[in-house]
């Protein structure tokens, strides 16, 4: 799931020094968040690619490992996402904005792809057995609250990450203001707060009732517990209240310089926890910290003007057509395995045509989406009645 949101213009480019109130601290231009926003897209198309419910290699040891190897991209790029949303709200943030403008802008924004790709979902997935309440649920932005982990990823499976992103958008004019006004030890402390959270979450989850469904993606898994651990909006939050008190942190000039290289080195050790640890936690959290930190090491080049392959002109159009490319990838990758090429695959060429072909197919289909349906709805109404 991913978050629509764009890394939005300001006018300085300098570090705030620190204890500089959110309000008047500098804000550059988020590039390098924009870039990095397809990679986090592009995570959650691997662990689709690689789900049992496109099998790939023919050989099932081979599509087992693969599964295995990729399993937490899934998690990984929500996370992010999510963290994200959380980062770049409050980054575009300003005290004089309206909350009837704020909710117009990021339902405009989301709502029109949502449900262009949640029809063509309909109309595509016809044979996979979608109910009426599912369609009903999905239209209302509600099924991420059913705790059924069917419900949840029925229709569109990546659309219940917007049925989640519609919660941080409702809660979040209503707390911002609060929390511009917080020191620097409130701030560290909300966002320790939110992490720990988040690692609580499956914790709390695995103490839960433990009916086991067959779920593509994650076999054997705990329903109740799954829905409460992952997918549950209330839970999620934490993910959100992080990028937003990280923001914060940053703006204020409080938050350390953090190296971007080591940031990316330290998602190697976290990601070989989170594929030995229980299900529902590796998806869940030993990747939320590095998440957190290379969005603050992103923002803090950018701030510094530093430029970079995420922050150019190709990395900025691929992350701007993120959003659409989340959301229809998965349909791309059912028409190809199941309808046209026909898989699992004897044949490693074979697979690597089926990765290169879904890829191209689902970043041409997104740029057609951002181009035709999202920018035009955006640029018409996102400012409509206001002054």
């Amino acid at each position: 799931m991913t978050s629509p949101d764009r890394a939005e213009i300001r006018t300085r480019a300098t570090v705030p020094q620190e204890g500089t109130p959110p309000a008047l601290a500098g804000r550059a231009r988020l590039d390098s968040l924009t870039g990095l926003r397809f990679f986090a897209a592009l995570a959650v198309f691997v662990f689709h690619f690689s789900s049992p419910g496109f099998p790939t290699f023919a050989d099932p040891r081979t599509n087992a490992d693969f599964n295995t190897a990729a399993s937490q991209l899934g998690g990984l790029g929500v996370a992010f996402f999510f963290v994200l949303s959380g980062f770049v709200l409050t980054w575009s943030a300003r005290s004089t904005d309206r909350i009837s403008g704020f909710y117009r802008r990021r339902f405009v924004k989301i709502l029109p792809l949502y449900y262009v790709a949640g029809i063509a979902a309909a109309v595509l997935l016809w044979d996979v057995s979608i109910r009426w309440q599912d369609l009903v649920a999905y239209a209302g932005l509600v099924q991420a609250w059913v705790p059924n982990p069917v419900v949840n990823f029925s229709v569109l499976a990546t659309g219940w990450s917007l049925a989640v992103e519609a919660v941080f958008y409702l809660v979040f004019p209503l707390v911002i203001r609060r929390f511009r006004g917080l020191g620097r030890r409130a701030l560290w402390t909300g966002l320790a707060l939110s992490v720990a959270t988040a690692f609580l979450m499956p914790i709390l989850a695995s103490r839960m009732p433990a009916e086991i469904i067959e779920f593509v993606g994650a076999p054997n898994a705990a329903g109740f517990q799954m829905w409460f651990a992952y997918v549950f909006p209330l839970g999620r939050l934490c993910d959100f209240s992080a990028g937003v008190f990280a923001a914060l942190l940053v703006t204020s000039g409080r938050f350390p310089r953090v190296s971007f290289p080591w940031v990316l080195i330290s998602f190697v050790p976290c990601y070989v926890v989170a594929s030995y640890s229980p299900l529902l936690f590796g998806w869940r959290a030993p990747l939320l910290i590095s998440c957190v930190l290379l969005i603050v090491a992103a923002a803090q080049r950018d701030i510094a003007q530093r430029p970079s392959f995420l922050s150019s002109r190709t990395m900025v159009l691929l992350g701007n057509v993120s959003f659409a490319f989340y959301l229809c990838h998965y349909l791309v990758l059912h028409i190809l395995n199941i309808k046209v090429m026909h898989g699992p695959f004897d044949s490693v060429a074979m697979v690597i045509t089926y990765f290169a072909s879904a890829l191209v197919v689902s970043v041409a289909l997104a740029w057609l989406m951002h181009r035709y349906v999202e920018t035009p709805i955006v640029r018409r109404f996102s400012t409509a009645g206001e002054q």
